[in-house]
């Protein structure tokens, strides 16, 4: 439309105006000369001269303000516009275009593609012009050799009535923007490939709960086939609000997710899953779909129950036994099968001793796999810290003679009571306290302190002993991880590894503190009752 407005009426209507103003005026001229004595005729002659002479530049000043007009608008446009005769010679281009080849217009005015471009982007540009001269409208991308850039263009035929008349090309810089493309062509490839790869169930979901993407293990874990559509579920009905529940649970609190469930296949195969589910977050901060995995831990789940059955059997058959022997040694101690001798009395009593640390070890040992199965239900009830931490060290004072260590207790405030386990949070103090004694120098004194602080109740052992050294210090609290060695002692690195997972159930803190002077502490925080 601008072009037929522009050549159309602004060429050929206003030139025919001009035309058949400059006619009349001549034949009024010429009326005028051969009727000299009618002067009011030379007077209406004159008059029209300068109406039509008026009128003329009248046209010519508003076709020229059209022209300035449509160039004003060519050079605010942020594209690149082209005018070309059907030679394919440059009639007209906008700074634009003059800005980006670095010419003027009167260095482009009359040339061809051939002489502004490249051989390649010449031969490019000549074809879609060679279209646009047989009336057709093309729209193509192309990239320039010359100026290594990309270009949305788009040319049309200026139509008369007698034909095509010339070229208009409008092209658009869309360099960046197929760059910008390309790049999230190649990350979206790399992430599906990534997913393809792995060796776990992965897919996504929208808000709605749909399925947008999954790999072949995720088509097996969903009990989706290869026809059926991606948003198409077939998880168990009575599982349906789980699965809604924790969707609106990651939504709403952005919050990742990971849970054990024993998944039924498409074959109809049960199996356990560990499945994660975390928030997909956009550049907004906000959540637009979810991102799960599934990793088939049937295997290790059937390994862990036998080698829980087995744990289990083998401590009730060697606590048996052990329960037995103590007993017995019981009856014996206690003259029920006849008087004894001290240096009897004093075998016996190291038998038993042993036997007590035997039974200790197993109750351990079965302890802290339930605690890592999560199969062990805390019996919470209240208790005095001072009170329990005493019970222990009448419980050890024995070891306490054998070293010749003392221990002396301090108190700071005035709640000292909590809910916990009990048994459980003895077996922590005996834990502490043994380790405390074990370890300390001989004629040493051990400091117990107990104070209430604004995050519960701390418990903290301080002894004389060798420097651990920081690499040990790391470690202490792991499973299996002993310093005992070091020291020539029995030592089957369990009792602080349960220790923590003792306090960790009662939402508690335990920690460790060497010092280069032979100092070392070992204490915890029990939150109070109400934060349990």
């Amino acid at each position: 439309m601008i072009c037929k407005n522009l050549f159309k009426k602004n060429e050929n209507v206003l030139m025919c105006l001009k035309w058949i103003f400059q006619i009349t005026i001549a034949i009024f001229v010429v009326w005028v000369f051969f009727n000299p004595q009618t002067r009011l005729h030379s007077i209406i002659a004159i008059s029209l001269m300068l109406i039509f002479y008026a009128l003329q530049n009248c046209i010519e000043n508003r076709a020229s303000f059209h022209k300035e007009l449509i160039r004003a608008i060519c050079n605010s446009s942020q594209d690149l516009i082209v005018y070309k005769d059907v030679n394919g010679k440059y009639l007209y281009c906008n700074q634009v275009y003059l800005d980006t080849v670095n010419k003027t217009l009167e260095d482009v005015k009359g040339k061809t593609e051939a002489d502004l471009f490249s051989p390649n982007d010449a031969a490019i540009l000549n074809k879609i012009t060679r279209k646009v001269l047989k009336g057709k409208v093309i729209r193509n991308k192309i990239h320039m050799e010359s100026s290594n850039k990309i270009y949305d263009i788009t040319a049309t035929p200026l139509v008369l009535t007698k034909g095509v008349f010339g070229v208009l090309i409008i092209a658009k810089d869309i360099t960046q923007e197929e760059k910008l493309k390309s790049e999230l062509e190649d990350q979206e490839q790399m992430f599906r490939s990534v997913v393809l790869g792995m060796p776990i169930a992965t897919y996504l979901k929208d808000l709605n709960g749909n399925v947008t993407y999954e790999n072949k293990m995720a088509m097996d874990f969903l009990g989706l086939s290869d026809s059926d559509n991606a948003n198409k579920w077939n998880y168990e009905e009575k599982r349906a609000d789980e699965i809604s529940n924790e969707d609106n649970e990651i939504i709403n609190e952005c919050k990742c997710i990971s849970r054990e469930k024993q998944i039924t296949l498409k074959n109809n195969e049960k199996r356990w899953f560990k499945v994660t589910k975390c928030p997909i977050i956009n550049h907004e901060k906000k959540v637009i779909g979810i991102c799960s995995v599934a990793r088939d831990i049937d295997t290790e789940k059937t390994a862990a129950e036998q080698r829980e059955t087995y744990v289990a059997t083998l401590t009730h058959d060697l606590k048996t036994p052990t329960i037995a022997q103590i007993k017995a040694l019981d009856l014996l101690l206690n003259d029920h099968m006849g008087p004894l001798n001290d240096e009897q009395k004093e075998l016996l009593t190291l038998t038993k001793d042993s036997c007590n640390f035997m039974y200790e070890m197993l109750s351990t040992l079965l302890t802290t796999y339930k605690y890592e199965n999560g199969d062990y239900a805390l019996n919470c009830e209240q208790c005095n810290i001072i009170s329990l931490a005493e019970e222990v060290i009448n419980e050890l004072e024995a070891m306490l003679k054998e070293k010749n260590v003392t221990i002396h207790i301090r108190t700071f405030g005035d709640q000292f009571n909590t809910e916990c386990d009990r048994m459980q949070i003895k077996r922590v103090l005996t834990n502490i306290l043994g380790n405390a004694i074990s370890y300390a120098y001989d004629n040493t004194q051990i400091d117990v302190t107990i104070k209430q602080n604004e995050d519960g109740i701390g418990f903290e052992a301080k002894n004389k002993s060798a420097y651990i050294n920081p690499e040990t210090m790391n470690n202490l609290f792991k499973k299996y991880v002993s310093h005992a060695a070091k020291f020539n002692k029995i030592g089957v690195g369990l009792g602080l590894y349960l220790s923590k997972q003792i306090i960790d159930a009662h939402n508690g803190n335990i920690y460790a503190k060497s010092f280069e002077d032979n100092h070392n502490v070992f204490g915890f925080i029990l939150p109070f009752m109400n934060k349990i």
